[in-house]
C-alpha cells in the first residue's frame, strides 16, 4: 500500500510537471529538465536503494558513451568510404 501511495504521489507530480512544461513553453520556452530528473529518481528509489540507483545510472552512461563511440566510428568509416570513391 505504501508503494502504491508513493506511485500515486509521483503520478500527481508528473501531471504538474506536464502542466509546468506547457506553461513554460507558452511563456518563453524555459527548460524544466530538473523536475523530470527528480521524478525519475524518486520513482526508481521506490524499489531500489540509492547506491543501486547510482550504479545503474553510471552503467547507463557508460553504455551510452560506448554506443556513441561505435556510431562515430561507423560514420567515419562511411565518410571515408564515400570520399575514396
Amino acid at each position: 500500500m505504501i508503494k502504491g501511495a508513493r506511485h500515486r504521489r509521483l503520478d500527481g507530480l508528473e501531471d504538474m510537471r506536464t502542466q509546468s512544461i506547457m506553461f513554460a513553453q507558452l511563456n518563453n520556452g524555459k527548460n524544466v529538465k530538473q523536475i523530470s530528473k527528480k521524478i525519475e529518481e524518486e520513482r526508481a528509489l521506490i524499489n531500489q536503494s540509492k547506491s543501486d540507483y547510482e550504479y545503474e545510472k553510471q552503467q547507463k552512461r557508460k553504455h551510452a558513451r560506448a554506443t556513441r563511440m561505435v556510431q562515430q566510428r561507423a560514420l567515419q568509416r562511411w565518410l571515408d568510404k564515400k570520399q575514396s570513391k
